[in-house]
């Protein structure tokens, strides 16, 4: 499983034996979501959904940039500098106000190490 702490901001990986002690220590002292879950365990009866067709994603698909942003450690400021794309625009994207376009994907892209598809959502 997938385990994000939010502040301070740690991705975790939880595999084997013991995952779920290690997260309930984990969940004692910070703020713990859980973004991926080990299929292997998962009861075959239970049914999947596409994340992309959830309430959840068409709230919250916007905060993908913010998240490849805060997965490098990288401020909004930065993040401005280094794809020559203003503070101002990064904000507007990250707060759903404004949709990325494929020029600006591909600016953001090339500095957060993903690619531009990732990113418009």
């Amino acid at each position: 499983m997938l385990a994000v702490v939010k502040k301070p901001h740690t991705e975790i990986a939880l595999h084997g034996a013991g995952t779920s002690q290690i997260l309930e220590l984990l969940r004692k002292k910070f703020t713990v979501e859980i973004l991926d879950v080990d299929t292997s365990s998962v009861d075959k009866n239970d049914e999947t959904i596409e994340l992309r067709s959830t309430d959840w994603w068409r709230k919250n698909k916007h905060r993908i940039i913010a998240g490849a942003r805060y997965k490098i450690d990288m401020t909004q400021k930065e993040l401005a500098k280094q794809s020559g794309i203003r503070q101002s625009v990064i904000s507007e994207y990250e707060r759903g106000k404004r949709r990325v376009t494929l020029k600006a994907a591909t600016k953001l892209a090339t500095v957060l190490n993903t690619t531009p598809e990732h990113l418009m959502v």
